[in-house]
């Protein structure tokens, strides 16, 4: 009796070896699975393409040359090149709450188109209102308008809006100043 006892519990245990040893069959099963179903779409959405069907002004994949990104060597003179007419703009005297707009020329003295990503202010009173969306060309020209808000400012303001754009240095700082004098004081 207590040896049948005994022999009894080999074979359970053997069974449940059994039973671990396909179980980790099934998770390893499952996991292969899981891959093949995950692994096709994410490799296919890895690929670049190339979609310059549709509108000539929209910003593509040839059009932006990053030079730091390593992707190619390139030369100085196929790099965009933003040369502005001016960085600094002095608004003078202006009442507060008064809205005034600034406007920045520039020009493309690079090889490659110049896109600009962001124009972005120092603080909320500073913001990039417009600028081309659409890629300078090499010699082409264009401006960025610049929006300062006064309302709540008092005194001297010096401001700042950064420009982002896929040239070397990939950012330009434009500046402007002001005095805010109070609504009853002629500017």
């Amino acid at each position: 009796m207590v040896g049948s006892a005994r022999l009894a519990g080999v074979y359970w245990k053997v069974d449940r070896m059994r039973a671990k040893q396909g179980s980790e069959k099934a998770k390893a099963m499952a996991w292969h699975l899981v891959l093949a179903l995950l692994l096709p779409p994410v490799l296919h959405g890895c690929r670049l393409t190339d979609h310059t069907e549709g509108d000539p002004n929209e910003v593509t994949v040839d059009a932006i040359r990053f030079p730091g990104s390593g992707y190619r060597d390139v030369g100085e003179e196929e790099l965009p090149r933003i040369e502005f007419s001016y960085t600094h703009i002095d608004l003078g005297r202006i009442v507060q709450g008064t809205k005034v707009d600034s406007i920045y020329h520039f020009k493309n003295t690079g090889g490659a188109p110049l896109v600009i990503t962001d124009v972005r202010g120092s603080c909320g009173c500073t913001v990039g209102k417009d600028w081309p969306k659409a890629p300078v060309p090499p010699g082409g020209t264009a401006t960025i308008r610049i929006g300062f808000d006064s309302e709540g400012r008092n005194g001297r303001q010096d401001k700042t809006v950064t420009v982002v754009a896929n040239t070397v240095p990939p950012s330009t700082v434009l500046t402007l100043t002001t005095e805010v004098v109070g609504p009853n004081t002629v500017p």
